[in-house]
């Protein structure tokens, strides 16, 4: 009888030597920084309408990956039956811009709801479908003639980086004579309440940075390590346009167009400016045609498309209680699609790796690129479109696609 032989203890494996004269690797910048926050302004009290002098955001010695703000309406003695707008709370301030100290801006001038918007359906930082802002655990909206109806909470971020592994597009927050700079203003009581309260909310405006440090250029071992993130000097903006929509089979033009357009969206508002409803099936274009230098990319029905934006970003998959008792969520709702809102999925690989998808389906444009949504047909109610576009301007193709963002 053959005796099993004793097991072979297996020996640790070991890096192999750096050979004499040889330069280690440098540690890359994702693992030489820490990523921190800090604290950057506090408005105080405000009033409905008022607009701040520019903040001046402070230097965190390294590179902003985001800007979170946060805004509260505070109201007391309320007797008003409360109610809120449509886009309310979500568009507490309607007028955000971000300013550099020079060159392009990262965003040109959104409202706080259309940068939830760009929170809930950009794919920045944050996995979906816990990237949507009403989920947050402090968020509230407080209707009603309760004494405190008419307060509210949300919180967004202003978003840099579009890889949260490699620190790609974060900017450069270093220089304490070179600030950047945020100019907001509340919105109108009109905008914000269809029942106003009794005595109009104090708002108050707080903003904290989210940064990487700047690494050391070598190790307490001499190695040297990364100082920049990939790609450093590379950028991330969101445009908007906002052009008249008139009824029939329309080609609209992107205005907006860059290097390398990353996501686009669409907001359609009936000439009162209220967002269209998604059973408003005479007014949304049934078939949607993203058309590229004459090119169809994508000719898709609304139907199919709502379907393939709620599979991408998660929305309309939330339960209650058990598996087995599946709830879906509510238009305009925590974590469920909003009327009047589509986003075009398809310029991302999703694939259960978001937010680390590659990026291999971006479209790349130029400044001869004619690029056009075309709706087959908007109805006779809709009034305006908000083209919301996110463009990336690389320092370089390498940044744009390295080796482990391609698939």
């Amino acid at each position: 009888m053959t005796m099993p032989s004793a097991p072979v203890a297996r020996r640790p494996a070991q890096a192999a030597p750096v050979k004499k004269g040889a330069t280690a690797p440098a540690v890359p910048f994702p693992i030489a920084s820490l990523t921190r926050s800090r604290g950057s302004f506090d408005t105080g009290n405000l009033v409905l309408g008022q607009s701040t002098p520019a903040i001046e955001i402070p230097a965190t010695g390294g590179y902003a990956r985001w800007l979170q703000v946060e805004v509260t309406l505070t109201t007391a003695g309320n007797a008003a039956a409360v109610a809120f707008q449509a886009d309310s709370p979500m568009n507490a301030l309607s007028f955000v811009e971000f300013l550099p100290p020079s060159g392009d801006p990262p965003i040109v001038p959104h409202t706080s709801y259309q940068l939830i918007l760009w929170n809930k359906y950009g794919a920045f930082s944050t996995k979906p479908p816990f990237s949507d802002p009403l989920s947050a655990p402090a968020w509230f909206a407080t209707a009603g003639a309760g004494a405190t109806g008419g307060s509210a909470y949300i919180t967004f971020r202003i978003p840099f980086e579009i890889d949260p592994g490699s620190g790609f597009c974060s900017i450069t927050n270093s220089a304490a004579n070179k600030s950047y700079l945020l100019n907001l203003t509340v919105n109108t009581s009109a905008a914000i309440y269809s029942t106003a309260p009794t005595a109009a909310p104090a708002v108050r405006v707080v903003g904290s940075i989210y940064y990487w440090d700047e690494p050391a250029a070598n190790t307490r071992a001499g190695t040297s390590q990364v100082p920049g993130p990939l790609g450093l000097g590379s950028f991330s903006q969101l445009r908007l346009d906002q052009p008249p929509i008139t009824a029939g089979d329309k080609y609209i033009k992107v205005n907006n167009a860059g290097p390398v357009l990353r996501m686009l969206g669409v907001v359609l508002r009936t000439g009162a400016g209220v967002r269209v409803a998604n059973t408003a099936i005479t007014d949304i274009p049934q078939l949607w045609d993203f058309v590229f230098n004459t090119r169809d990319r994508w000719l898709i029905s609304d139907t199919m498309l709502q379907h393939d934006m709620a599979l991408a970003w998660g929305y309309g998959q939330a339960y209650a209680g058990t598996k087995l008792a599946p709830t879906l969520p509510t238009v305009d709702g925590p974590k469920g699609l909003d009327n009047g809102v589509r986003f075009f999925p398809y310029f991302m690989q999703f694939g259960d790796i978001h937010p680390m998808h590659p990026r291999s389906q971006y479209q790349v444009t130029g400044d001869s690129t004619l690029t056009q949504i075309r709706g087959i047909s908007f109805g006779a109610n809709v009034g305006t479109m908000e083209i919301l576009s996110n463009l990336v301007r690389p320092s370089d193709s390498g940044a744009m696609y390295p080796p482990n963002r391609i698939s």
